[in-house]
């Protein structure tokens, strides 16, 4: 019987290791990795809510806020219009994201 010659497995790996950290590197460079920073977490704004036909109903300013919110697979996203391309999630106190419904808003006659 003939004995199989022994594989040198270093190359091998080595081959396997620099083709994951070059795949990762042509990625970030072309954008498609997003490393979050701290500073990108910060809040946006400071919300509460306002029920209808309380007090504070009648005190609302009519110059509207400089952000707009959009539903977005069922989530509700806000974007900032003073800063351009900023946008996030509106989450509560217990870091829960705000679920939205994809309805048309009917007209007041």
């Amino acid at each position: 019987m003939s004995q199989a010659q022994e594989v040198n497995k270093l190359p091998i790996i080595l081959t396997a290791i620099i083709t994951v950290i070059a795949t990762v590197a042509v990625l970030h460079l072309y954008g498609y990795l997003n490393f979050v920073n701290p500073e990108k977490g910060l809040e946006l704004a400071d919300y509460r809510v306002v029920t209808v036909g309380s007090e504070e109903a009648g005190s609302l300013r009519r110059n509207p806020a400089k952000h707009e919110a959009e539903c977005v697979d069922g989530v509700l996203v806000l974007h900032a219009s003073n800063m351009n391309g900023l946008s996030g999630v509106l989450k509560d106190s217990r870091d829960r994201v705000v679920r939205c419904i994809n309805q048309a808003v009917p007209l007041a006659e």
